[in-house]
């Protein structure tokens, strides 16, 4: 079969996957996935890059805003940069960047076309029921693909879950860098903060020279030094931003690195953990650059950022926030906007998928919100909890549950809220960015 339109592209990606699934007693990446099969595949195609033109990213919170402000920061020093992330919002493009500017249609059915005998040949040459091709480690083929036509100079490569044994794992990689860790993907990564730990340092390999690890708890910083077992940069002692300021427009700050000090650096990103963000980025860029950024050139590059769903202001009066908190960690970092804007009377808009922590998405919004809807992203896949509404009730006693987004959308509307926020899954977000006519194709 030949693939003409992307429509019919994303279900293959996904088949190898679905075969699998009835066959999977439990839900763990150990013993389910089978990267052997991607790196089958990428070397096939002849598409694996050399370790000096990767950089791996993972983590459990900031890992997506991280690998943007670095390809962001890196193509300002003159690199061409592919950018590999995922989920995406409203177009599947959109997790295939080179220097900013998403994959088209035409490229990526060209590419996938091209790998679909190898794809079949592996995927019917599987005896364990439970293994699949990955649904990543083909997209990663079609992605590699295109940044070896585009002559990438460097590829920031999100690890899509865990670190060990994602498909993204399979690449070598020089550089590896650590957003916050915390207890997630519970079962397919383990069952404590110590299994997600040893997955997410599962990247930094004996192919590795450098590691950047960004702010974490006590304990996971602890584990983590014992576990890298080689020489790190880590957040706090070898990099750390001062002087933060915060307004609607973002964030200044100053940061001290192991390689110099920049003053009144602007990230035009809402909430603290943006700042965090910022941090670690910026030394994993000096890491790989192997000096102090140019400051002229790193303000510009922060200044330009843009990242969709991330405490996302994209409308006003009522001022609209997007944020794809589908825990009660994000969640509450909501609650920075309130002093920023016009909060007397705060709509909350919840849709969180049913494997992840809804409750306690609810229970801090409900703290905040004079008027809180439960509903369901327009367009998704996914599981959403039956028992949401009721839930909800049990912190916010008005709570209100509406079918769809666009129906919850207009309801609060008529109700004249100041502020409202759209909060959960990247598929809700990719549909309020919808609602707000705002393309994602080119980030710049």
């Amino acid at each position: 079969m030949t693939f003409q339109t992307m429509k019919e592209a994303v279900p293959y990606i996904y088949s190898s996957l679905l075969k699998a699934k009835p066959f999977q007693a439990e839900e763990n990446d150990a013993v389910t996935r089978a990267p052997h099969l991607t790196k089958e595949l990428l070397s096939c195609l002849d598409l694996i890059p050399s370790g000096d033109k990767v950089i791996l990213v993972t983590g459990s919170k900031g890992k997506g805003s991280t690998s943007r402000m670095m390809a962001a920061i890196l193509r300002k020093m003159g690199l061409k940069v592919g950018l590999f992330t995922s989920p995406h919002l409203i177009d599947y493009n959109e997790r295939i960047r080179v220097n900013g500017k998403a994959i088209s249609d035409e490229a990526f059915l060209t590419y996938l076309n091209e790998h679909a005998q190898t794809i079949d040949k592996i995927t019917a040459s599987i005896t364990n029921p439970q293994h699949y091709l990955g649904p990543t480690g083909i997209l990663l083929s079609v992605a590699l693909a295109h940044f070896q036509s585009e002559a990438t100079d460097i590829n920031v490569i999100e690890i899509g879950r865990g670190g060990a044994y994602d498909d993204t794992n399979v690449l070598e990689n020089k550089w590896a860098v650590l957003s916050k860790v915390m207890e997630e993907h519970l079962g397919f990564l383990g069952h404590s903060l110590e299994d997600i730990v040893r997955h997410k340092v599962g990247i930094v390999k004996e192919c590795t020279d450098y590691s950047v690890v960004g702010k974490q708890s006590e304990e996971a910083l602890e584990m983590m030094k014992e576990m890298i077992g080689k020489s790190a940069a880590f957040y706090g002692e070898d990099y750390m931003p001062a002087n933060v300021v915060a307004s609607l427009s973002g964030s200044i700050f100053t940061l001290q690195t192991k390689f110099g000090r920049y003053d009144d650096l602007s990230v035009p990103l809402l909430g603290s953990f943006q700042v965090e963000n910022a941090a670690l980025a910026i030394q994993a860029c000096e890491t790989v650059m192997g000096e102090a950024l140019p400051r002229d050139i790193l303000k510009e590059a922060l200044r330009e950022l843009r990242w969709p769903g991330r405490l996302e202001v994209v409308a006003g009066n009522p001022t609209v926030v997007l944020d794809g908190s589908i825990n009660r960690v994000s969640a509450a970092y909501l609650i920075e906007v309130l002093p920023l804007v016009d909060s007397r009377k705060v709509a909350t808009i919840i849709s969180v998928p049913s494997n992840k922590d809804y409750e306690g998405v609810m229970e801090v919004c409900s703290e905040f919100s004079d008027i809180l809807v439960v509903t369901r992203p327009d367009n998704s896949h996914k599981l959403f909890p039956e028992d949401a509404l009721a839930v909800a009730r049990k912190y916010h006693s008005n709570a209100v549950e509406v079918g769809l987004l666009s129906e919850a959308v207009a309801l609060v509307r008529t109700l004249e809220p100041t502020l409202i926020f759209v909060v959960g899954t990247q598929s809700m977000i990719g549909s309020a960015k919808e609602i707000w006519k705002d393309s994602l194709m080119d980030i710049g």
